[in-house]
């Protein structure tokens, strides 16, 4: 088990914002039966539940700071037993300030990975993260802003509308270069924006994947969506053609939802078959 690791002169580090409540694998993946999950009761499950983790990655590039996604937020979620985020808490134990993020990068725009964005508790919104430029998915925001969706959607308007107000978000879309060493590319299906961030750098390669896979399962089994996929036929699309480059390119991977003592690895194939292998 790694926290963080070393991929050629950049520096990925791990920190889990909340662990929310566990979940029966049918409500997530509603459309695969309970049996189908025995098989892989033991590595995916955790006390029969399907527990997800609320986790972010921080990378070290070319002297800059950059947080890849902000979590689900400070709370108390109400939708959540009252759970609270703690991401800042969990920079501070690893000597990353607030003031020291360069950039704020969204693999895409959910509640869980915006939620430490905006500090709305003053008289007017601010960033939590005051030096930094956030980036965000095209695709996503104008999804969001239709006039069908965006009321069931309070996250943009608390934790993107006002960042956009304040001139600190940038729109991202293609292989956008956020530095010489991370570059985007387009995953969509959770999201029609949806994205993942490529890691190159002294002959080295690693992937921070956002939701393209929530659960090891999915490298098993890469049809399995979760029902809050967008469009779930370009999810399957999505995650098959990052398989098939993650075990070409030997990638590391970084996978947020993912336990904490799991969420960095290589997918390999024994017998014909990927699995998830820890680093």
């Amino acid at each position: 088990m790694v926290d963080k690791i070393q991929v050629g002169n950049v520096e990925i580090v791990a920190v889990i914002d909340m662990v929310p409540p566990a979940r029966e694998p049918t409500v997530f993946i509603p459309s695969v039966p309970r049996e189908a999950w025995e098989p892989y009761e033991d590595e995916v499950l955790e006390n029969g539940m399907l527990q997800l983790y609320y986790g972010c990655f921080f990378v070290r590039s070319e002297g800059k700071t950059i947080l890849i996604d902000t979590g689900m937020g400070p709370g108390p979620h109400a939708h959540l037993e009252g759970r609270s985020g703690d991401l800042l808490g969990q920079l501070a134990l690893k000597e990353v300030n607030p003031e020291d993020v360069d950039i704020v990068l969204h693999s895409h725009l959910h509640p869980d990975h915006v939620g430490w964005n905006v500090d709305s508790s003053g008289d007017s919104p601010k960033p939590y993260f005051p030096n930094a430029r956030y980036m965000g998915p095209k695709k996503d925001w104008e999804h969001f802003m239709q006039p069908e969706i965006l009321p069931n959607a309070p996250h943009i308007t608390q934790n993107v509308v006002p960042l956009i107000e304040l001139g600190l978000m940038e729109f991202i879309e293609g292989e956008h270069q956020v530095t010489g060493e991370l570059t985007t590319l387009d995953t969509p299906g959770h999201t029609p924006g949806h994205q993942v961030t490529l890691i190159s750098s002294q002959g080295e390669k690693a992937a921070i994947i956002g939701d393209l896979i929530h659960n090891p399962v999915q490298i098993h089994e890469p049809d399995w969506c979760a029902g809050v996929d967008t469009n779930k036929d370009d999810s399957r699309i999505s995650r098959k053609a990052f398989l098939e480059r993650a075990e070409r390119d030997d990638l590391i991977v970084a996978a947020g939802h993912f336990h904490p003592e799991r969420h960095i690895g290589k997918v390999v194939r024994l017998e014909g078959r990927r699995y998830w292998q820890v680093l």
